[in-house]
């Protein structure tokens, strides 16, 4: 499967992901990784923005991709989710107000 098709089904499969979401760019046949057995590797590359995950995974095609999908649905859902909770800034808590002085008594 070439980059091209790939993105058009993830593209598709995005529905209301906005530009940071995690896409599947591609999915091709490879050799094994090293200290690996085997000819069933495939190779596939994930975007989100300028940064790629690049990873691989033996058997056939159709499993692969529906195997990397998920990764990307959990991807997608780990970065809402945190986006979602992101609300207060991370740190040193704000200042507290001063607190009132106490009336002068006229004594």
């Amino acid at each position: 499967m070439d980059a091209v098709s790939s993105a058009a089904l993830s593209a598709g499969l995005a529905g209301d992901m906005d530009a940071t979401a995690f896409r599947l760019l591609s999915i091709r046949a490879s050799s094994a990784p090293r200290d690996s057995a085997g000819r069933d590797w495939l190779e596939y590359c994930i975007g989100q923005g300028k940064n790629l995950i690049k990873g691989y995974r033996r058997g056939d095609l159709q499993t692969v991709r529906a195997d990397v999908e998920k990764i990307v649905v959990a991807l997608n859902e780990r970065r809402r989710a945190f986006k979602a909770t992101t609300g207060a800034k991370r740190g040193r808590p704000p200042a507290a107000a001063p607190k009132p002085e106490p009336p002068e008594s006229d004594e």
